[in-house]
């Protein structure tokens, strides 16, 4: 299929009518371009490619696993990983592989989805991939809070479990680290209902957007849509 394109293409290229000296030039010019590049991707071996994969997903995998047993996330006592082929979060358990799908309950797929995010990123940074330095995040704990009315006053204070409380807490303090573990290379950006009173956080808060304060000001809406 890939060569029927080529040879469309070049033949299409062929009928264009002469635009003066410098089109067949032009012309020879990105021919000789696409030739070159696709000699090097044809000398790209590929037991080497899947070494290097082989090697970043073993990297990732690491960080998956240590960044959920931090989290006390279901599953995470093994091996956390990803699978490139499905692109999804693998488990492995006694019982055999687990993927995301099958592990279950909001938390554990905010938390995986937290952990397989950061890993990644860590590795990108670390070893100057072409990925921008950057992650933003939306409601990472709503999945916590018991009601509306506690996630919009936003204190950790009024979850009800103690274990959720504490995830809530522990995903921050990750977020927290791993952004001070690259910086200044790495900018995290979140957005979520949670304000924890810890200094720490505090000093990490650019806006709070609450009591009719928010990124889309009501007067403006309301002068925009008469």
């Amino acid at each position: 299929m890939q060569a029927f394109l080529r040879g469309r293409i070049d033949a299409h290229l062929s009928q264009l009518p002469d635009t003066g000296d410098g089109y067949e030039g032009s012309l020879l010019q990105l021919r000789s371009a696409a030739a070159f590049a696709q000699a090097q991707v044809g000398d790209i071996d590929s037991e080497a490619m899947q070494d290097r994969l082989d090697h970043a997903l073993n990297y990732i995998s690491t960080d998956m696993t240590a960044y959920a047993q931090e989290l006390k996330l279901e599953h995470s006592k093994r091996s956390i990983r990803l699978d490139v082929r499905k692109l999804t979060v693998l488990a492995d358990t006694d019982d055999g592989i687990c993927p995301l799908l099958r592990i279950g309950s909001g938390e554990n797929w905010v938390g995986y989805h937290l952990v397989a995010h950061l890993a990644m990123h860590r590795y990108f940074t670390l070893h100057q991939r072409p990925v921008p330095r950057m992650l933003l995040l939306d409601q990472v704990t709503p999945p916590f809070y018991p009601s509306d009315m506690t996630k919009d006053s936003g204190n950790t204070d009024l979850i009800r479990s103690d274990a959720d409380r504490n995830t809530v807490r522990g995903m921050f303090e990750l977020m927290y680290r791993f952004t001070n573990d690259l910086a200044p290379n790495f900018q995290l950006i979140v957005s979520d209902h949670a304000n924890l009173p810890d200094q720490w956080y505090q000093d990490c808060v650019r806006y709070n957007w609450r009591n009719g304060d928010a990124l889309i000001p009501q007067d403006w809406i309301n002068e925009h849509t008469r």
